[in-house]
């Protein structure tokens, strides 16, 4: 690895892995990587900032702060970025600054510096790290890509977009952090095959499967926990000393962020040894490694268990797997070492520093997109962490695009009415596992207007889902007699409350069974009222055609199906209306179907609001 200035080029392009705990910036230089350090040749900058009156302190600077001013120093924003009120005060209930809701849903910081949200926060990050790099080269930036986990969200990417923008920097792609690790790796040691990417950082935790193929890096599928990370190990060792030491009466933001401050120190020392003593407030103890180990495995227990459900997803056995990659300073922490070897049953690969392993693949998939270095080229093929669809009839979700499916990708299906003479139709996009609409994400609603006036399930509606490569996406309906049409980009309307991925992925999985019977039961109803109406408006039009006795005999089979639907009784709604289409089967076959509409596609919701 370089840390000495090389010549520059015409462009220049960097990789910044803004991180929960320290922010890289890195570059290629005549087909090296060079990691950008400051006048003290360290290349980590903290991801801190404070606001104070006189001026904004940002990095190690305002790292001095943490115990002195915390209310104002604000630290692991990306742990808070793109989050609402309520779910930051349910997973992190004792925070050292003052925070409030925004209008949009998310958070607020009050500093002396005046409010400022965590998109301001990275913003003045990103403005430094941009003024880092012009130090370094004495020229100014003209693109980057920024590494993200691969567990954001939608939400999530737009912040970190809008941060982008806000700091003036030209953000040329948001790259997923596993992945952005393996380019390293795969082109620093030409591996092919099946690779697993185990990134676990200050704040998040990811796990990605790779598939190497002659410069094409394909991501199988992705999984993860967005809030899980080094910096629950330090607060769990936080709380552990601060049982031990019997300082139970001290309780204030400045003894809070003092106890952080000691456990961090003392976390990253037991990496390196088996005990350390610690003098905090006049108490002196010792904490051992296996002290340490015992407090935190439940959470390396997590991680691993999360592994291992994605492997049993796409089936893939843990002898098929041709290296582990460990990314992420957490992963310098022994126990996790040696579970994830354990779990893996192989050694897992350490060889490219995992501080700066992310923004080593960001800075190469930057210089491949701009400056076309490297004689090697890759093809990078991501994929979504959380399936994508649109409400239909019933309170339903109907996916379009599932979980774990490349991207870029464009996905169109089709839709009808389920009234008459719609002439509005309300699109509304969701994102989630589960079947109903109330237990998935709401990302957006949009109203598609003046469609033609016809019978319900004669409109055909075509509704079309875009992600690209930064995995956001843009929805696009379109009536296809009138090529009446209305497109929009999914951007940060409203806020996640208490959920987050890794959530509503477990949700979907414990509630499949029950998902799935309430979805059958509900569509079993909602075709056989959608018979029973047909039938109405038919016999009303046409019963001249048949007998009385017919007549009575399909008017009796109404009455039955109609009892079974006020029950809600599935087998006797399922049998009843078999029995309808019996009874009623000459009666459609002397008007031959007509203005009858038995459409396989999927009813939109009859909302128009």
């Amino acid at each position: 690895m370089v840390f000495v200035k090389n010549k520059v080029e015409k462009k220049l392009i960097l990789g910044i892995d803004f991180g929960t705990t320290y922010s890289l910036l890195a570059s290629i230089q005549n087909e090296r990587t060079v990691l950008l350090t400051d006048t003290k040749k360290r290349y980590l900058l903290p991801s801190i900032v404070n606001y104070n009156k006189s001026n904004l302190l940002i990095g190690w600077e305002a790292e001095k702060k943490i115990v002195e001013d915390p209310i104002n120093t604000i630290t692991s924003v990306k742990r808070l970025i793109g989050r609402s009120i309520d779910f930051i005060k349910k997973e992190f209930p004792i925070l050292p600054y003052i925070v409030e809701e925004n209008k949009d849903g998310g958070i607020l910081f009050h500093t002396n510096s005046g409010l400022v949200t965590p998109v301001d926060v990275t913003s003045d990050i990103l403005k430094f790290l941009k003024e880092k790099a012009y130090k370094f080269f004495n020229q100014k930036l003209d693109a980057t890509v920024i590494t993200v986990p691969a567990y954001f969200d939608n939400i999530q990417r737009e912040s970190i977009k809008k941060a982008a923008i806000s700091a003036k920097i030209n953000l040329i792609r948001l790259l997923n952090e596993p992945t952005s690790a393996a380019v390293a790796y795969g082109l620093q040691l030409n591996k092919e095959g099946i690779v697993v990417v185990y990134d676990l950082g200050g704040g998040t935790f990811d796990i990605s499967v790779l598939k190497l193929n002659k410069g094409i890096f394909e991501v199988l599928a992705t999984a993860g926990d967005s809030n899980l990370g080094g910096d629950d190990f330090d607060i769990l060792l936080a709380n552990y000393i601060y049982k031990k030491s019997n300082l139970l009466h001290k309780c204030n933001n400045f003894f809070q962020s003092l106890l952080l401050k000691k456990a961090k120190e003392t976390k990253i020392k037991l990496t390196q040894y088996e005990k350390v003593k610690i003098n905090f407030f006049n108490w002196n103890g010792v904490i051992y490694r296996d002290e340490f180990n015992l407090i935190i495995k439940n959470l390396i227990k997590k991680t691993l268990f999360i592994c291992s459900g994605l492997l049993k997803e796409i089936d893939l056995k843990v002898e098929n797997i041709k290296e582990i990659i460990m990314v992420g300073g957490s992963t310098r922490v022994p126990l996790v070492y040696e579970e994830v070897k354990k779990f893996f049953r192989r050694s897992p690969l350490i060889s490219i520093n995992p501080d700066q392993v992310v923004a080593i693949g960001a800075a190469i998939q930057s210089g491949m997109l701009v400056q076309n270095a490297f004689q090697k080229r890759t093809i990078l093929l991501d994929v979504i962490p959380l399936s994508l669809g649109i409400e239909v009839m019933g309170g339903f979700v109907e996916k379009i695009i599932f979980r774990n499916t490349p991207i870029p990708i464009s996905k169109t299906k089709e839709f009808t009415t389920a009234k008459d003479n719609q002439s509005v139709i309300l699109i509304h996009v969701l994102q989630g596992e589960r079947e109903l609409v109330k237990d998935c994400i709401s990302l957006s609603r949009f109203v598609l207007k003046d469609i033609p006036s016809k019978k319900a399930g004669m409109v055909r509606i075509e509704v079309t889902f875009e992600i690209d490569t930064d995995g956001l996406i843009s929805v696009k309906a379109l009536e296809k007699s009138s090529h009446k049409q209305k497109k929009i980009k999914i951007e940060n309307t409203t806020f996640l409350k208490n959920k987050t991925i890794d959530n509503l992925i477990k949700e979907s999985t414990i509630y499949a069974k029950e998902d799935y019977y309430l979805r059958v039961k509900k569509e079993k109803k909602i075709e056989s009222k959608y018979i029973l109406d047909i039938l109405n408006n038919a016999l009303q039009e046409d019963k001249s055609l048949i007998t009385s006795d017919e007549l009575k005999k399909i008017r009796l089979k109404q009455i039955e199906l109609q009892k079974s639907m006020d029950e809600d009784d599935f087998f006797s709604m399922k049998l009843n209306l078999k029995k309808l289409e019996e009874v009623s089967k000459n009666f459609f076959s002397l008007r031959l179907k007509k203005n009858i509409n038995f459409s396989p596609i999927k009813h939109l919701s009859d909302e128009t609001k």
